[in-house]
């Protein structure tokens, strides 16, 4: 029974560890989006200082280099709450799991703790049973 605890123990522990890895691979995904929208961000001004330094050229250019960007940056927001949703949704995923290996680990430590009760409430009867020999002894009575 005590084996069986904790071999339940050790795996909600190791469901636990893969959700927080997979939380984690979420985050990254999540903080390469928003690079990506920083990138996007810092080409615009770039491209707004080469346009301004050569306005002759730029007309041609910039218009269309303006529609994808705002394109491409509709696209990453969208991304960006996607992620951000699922990350919100799988929170709740690890703190279940977390939840569950707490559980687990309690009723681990109860068992352990009741088991230790008995143990020790059967050497005390041995303790006063062993007491109650001597002190008969010690009064002539056997």
């Amino acid at each position: 029974m005590a084996k069986d605890f904790k071999t339940l123990v050790r795996m909600r522990k190791w469901a636990l560890d893969e959700k927080q890895r997979e939380l984690g691979e979420m985050q990254g995904v999540l903080n390469n989006l928003l690079a990506e929208k920083d990138a996007l961000e810092k080409a615009v001004i770039a491209e707004q200082k080469v346009a301004a330094e050569n306005p002759e050229l730029a007309g041609f250019a910039y218009g269309g280099f303006a529609n994808a960007v705002i394109a491409e940056r509709e696209a990453i927001t969208k991304m960006i709450a996607e992620q951000e949703k699922k990350i919100d949704v799988f929170r709740d995923e690890v703190a279940d799991a977390f939840k569950a290996m707490k559980t687990a680990e309690i009723a681990e430590r109860n068992r352990a703790e009741a088991a230790q009760a008995e143990e020790d409430r059967k050497e005390q009867e041995e303790l006063d049973e062993i007491g109650m020999r001597s002190a008969t002894r010690d009064d002539g009575l056997v």
